[in-house]
């Protein structure tokens, strides 16, 4: 027995063979067809997660470390509105997520039905794929729409949007319908639209090329190590978000500032640090190549050729003689007061190389640009800001249940997010690092902020006195506080199972100590 409704099976049906393995839910009404659905099919791992924000990124963070497409189900009206935050950064960032959203039959939509609001093509422009199903939809019908968002996400590796229209009542069971069968290639190539193979980009025309790592998936990250460690004629000017700080044949984004390249050859995503590009921007670079599977951005607008390759096509340019090569990246080790800074300096330090990092932004982020190390690391680049950092965090920990993660956020990041803390299950493998100054310390980094008025400094700064003991205690997480380096290092000895450790600090040592890695240009 399943649903009478024969649009839900065949849906669930597809998402199976499109290799998703898990469903997170929230609960509602209106996606009850949906819900008995995937419960009859037999095949995912159903979760359950009551606030959709936070049950969008943490998908997101499956998918991200499964490699695989995860979907997410909500019922209707401002549930799906929700999901938004994590539509946006897997659309940039290239996650294949699938939303299923439970909607009414287009006749109701408008008329004053209670939880209901336009919902076909909600996310557009933001999703590889926009369909609608209704419970008259046929199952040729069906079929074509399904395969279309499907084929879609595969290609473009970027969510898709499954919007399914039912009428009342909605928790009625039946005998299953003829079963779904999609037609589309496995083969990795074709799936994808990859070209089998390739010419080289010829740069031989050029004085000087400089070779630009953005941030990189983990395996993406290994194989650029990989070509490093063999040996090459040139230096990787990486962003922190690449995992590659740490070896000695990268520099900081920031050296660029110091070269004048004629012609840039860029991987993998987003730079975190703007002034390189503005730099760059005024050379009036004419020749950008990028490599990447599916990111590409005309970040100089210089019409951007994109090369649809993984980062081993660098391999072709291992001995170049052109490509700018500067003198190795080394770290002296400098004498921090107590401050964010000496916080994720130990922090990193304490970590192994299986660990698996993920990185709030603001600040946080750019701390690693300071502390590199050889890490798995994450962290919500395409277009987040505060939002989704932890529950990111939380759901690709549940789903790597073997290797050991931790999340490092500010204050203000974790207080957004702390719903990821409202589940049924948490992960044992997770260790929460809050870094507290009570502020959005970040734009004490802008020097803008210092010419501004009172009041606007009071809103950049939302200063906050929250007990973060008390609050993640509600929520039966264990609580360690930290004060000092002394206590830093006991704590991350110490804590064992799903842990939130409170980095105290005040935030004039936060400002002495950024002052004192950016005198030694690196730390």
């Amino acid at each position: 027995m399943t649903t009478d409704k024969a649009a839900a099976q065949w849906t669930l049906e597809a998402l199976a063979q499109a290799g998703v393995k898990t469903i997170v839910f929230s609960p509602g009404s209106r996606n009850a067809p949906l819900i008995i659905a995937a419960e009859a099919l037999g095949v995912f791992e159903m979760m359950v997660l009551g606030d959709e924000r936070s049950a969008a990124f943490h998908a997101l963070g499956r998918s991200l470390v499964t490699n695989a497409p995860l979907a997410v189900c909500c019922t209707s009206g401002s549930a799906l509105a929700n999901y938004y935050p994590a539509i946006l950064e897997a659309y940039y960032a290239h996650v294949p997520l699938i939303v299923l959203s439970a909607d009414r039959p287009q006749d109701r939509i408008n008329k004053g039905e209670g939880q209901t609001c336009v919902q076909r093509d909600f996310y557009e422009p933001h999703v590889a794929a926009s369909v609608q199903l209704d419970q008259e939809t046929s199952y040729t019908e069906a079929r074509e729409t399904l395969q279309y968002a499907i084929q879609a996400m595969h290609f473009e590796m970027r969510p898709i949007h499954i919007n399914v229209a039912f009428d009342e009542p909605l928790y009625e069971q039946g005998p299953a319908q003829a079963p779904m069968h999609l037609e589309y290639s496995m083969d990795a190539f074709v799936k994808h639209g990859l070209p089998e193979s390739i010419e080289s980009p010829d740069f031989s025309q050029a004085g000087s090329v400089a070779v630009v790592a953005g941030q990189l998936l983990p395996k993406e990250s290994a194989m650029v190590r990989s070509l490093l460690d063999e040996g090459v004629s040139w230096t990787i000017f990486a962003d922190p978000m690449s995992g590659l700080l740490d070896h000695p044949n990268t520099a900081p984004m920031e050296a660029l500032l110091e070269v004048k390249p004629d012609a840039v050859l860029s991987i993998g995503g987003q730079w975190i640090n703007k002034k390189p590009k503005q730099y760059l921007r005024s050379l009036g670079i004419q020749k950008h190549v990028h490599v990447d599977t599916f990111q590409c951005w005309d970040v100089l607008d210089a019409n951007v050729e994109h090369i649809r390759f993984s980062p081993n096509l660098l391999q072709r340019w291992k001995s170049a003689t052109n490509f700018i090569q500067v003198p190795q990246n080394k770290r002296p080790e400098v004498k921090l007061p107590w401050s964010d800074a000496a916080a994720f300096r130990g922090i990193v330090d304490h970590l192994d190389d299986t660990s698996v990092l993920h990185l709030g932004n603001s600040s946080v982020a750019r701390y690693f640009n300071y502390f590199p190390k050889r890490l798995a690391l994450y962290g919500n680049r395409g277009v987040a800001g505060i939002d989704g950092s932890l529950s990111t965090a939380v759901g690709a920990a549940l789903a790597d249940p073997m290797r050991k993660h931790t999340v490092v956020l500010g204050d203000q990041s974790f207080l957004y997010d702390h719903n990821a803390l409202y589940a049924q299950e948490l992960p044992q493998n997770l260790t929460i690092c809050v870094l507290n100054n009570g502020i959005g310390g970040i734009f004490d980094w802008l020097p803008g902020t210092a010419t501004t008025g009172a009041e606007a400094r009071k809103i950049f700064a939302n200063a906050q006195q929250v007990d973060l003991e008390s609050l993640v205690r509600a929520f039966n997480v264990a609580y360690v506080c930290v004060e000092n380096e002394q206590e830093l290092a006991t704590a991350l000895a110490t804590v064992n199972g799903m842990s939130l450790i409170e980095f105290k600090t005040e935030q004039s040592m936060n400002l002495r100590a950024l002052k004192i890695i950016q005198e030694h240009g690196k730390a």
